[in-house]
């Protein structure tokens, strides 16, 4: 089943995936029924802000996937938690690691994340869940860094 919001491109990957396929609802969208959904905490604008421990109430989205899976990451326990991939820069026209999103993104609309995850990196804190940004070139400064290879 192919999704109104995505297209076919992104339909065929979550297909193709041999892990689980997770997506945020933040609109209306329909997946295919092995795609699993996770609720966007109480509503999209609440979403924006939420970064709670479980998923009871849905979860924090922070305006991007990159927070929502933080916060999933959060929700299923996970601690420590590393960051690998999160560059949150704009560089040229794509900003999806897929073709066909229907919000494309602007320079302005990608620096307004860092705020998003400053408020993540915060709630974390008072949880005391480590996180560290493996991306030593990433937008996101709030978190510890450290190379994937001291990791590994």
């Amino acid at each position: 089943m192919e999704t109104e919001a995505y297209g076919k491109e992104t339909t065929r990957k979550f297909e193709r995936l041999e892990s689980y396929r997770v997506q945020l609802m933040t609109y209306q969208a329909n997946f295919p029924p092995i795609v699993y959904i996770v609720p966007v905490f109480h509503n999209y604008a609440d979403g924006h802000w939420a970064f709670p421990r479980t998923m009871k109430e849905g979860i924090g989205h922070g305006n991007n996937s990159g927070y929502a899976a933080l916060n999933l990451a959060v929700c299923l326990g996970a601690n420590p938690i590393f960051l690998l991939g999160f560059d949150m820069k704009h560089d040229g026209p794509k900003t999806h690691w897929h073709t066909g999103h229907p919000l494309p993104q602007t320079k302005d609309h990608l620096a307004t994340f860092p705020k998003y995850f400053e408020h993540a990196a915060r709630k974390a804190t008072a949880m005391k869940i480590k996180i560290i940004n493996l991306n030593w070139e990433s937008g996101i400064t709030c978190f510890p860094k450290q190379s994937w290879r001291e990791v590994l």
